[in-house]
């Protein structure tokens, strides 16, 4: 939900006032956002909740890379859109 809420943000700023240095720290910023997220997700996460995953037939590992992959690519892709229309 953060990562959503941060790619519709750095997507409205950039339509609002286009650079190519604020699509680069959009990135950069997304990254460290990630990071930070990622290891609170990993250092106050429910000990059973592995059983959950593991029930379904999930890695727990490959879930969340999945879920970062398209989290950026999302990200990637709204901003190239507003760039494109920018021209």
């Amino acid at each position: 939900m953060l990562g959503a809420v941060f790619n519709v943000v750095c997507t409205l700023l950039l339509a609002q006032g286009f650079s190519y240095m604020f699509f680069m720290d959009s990135f950069i910023v997304k990254t460290a956002l990630t990071a930070v997220a990622l290891y609170l997700i990993e250092e106050f996460r429910d000990r059973d909740a592995i059983f959950f995953y593991i029930n379904l037939g999930l890695s727990r590992r490959r879930l969340i890379a999945s879920v970062t992959l398209i989290d950026f690519l999302a990200l990637a892709i709204m901003l190239t859109a507003v760039a494109l229309l920018h021209g």
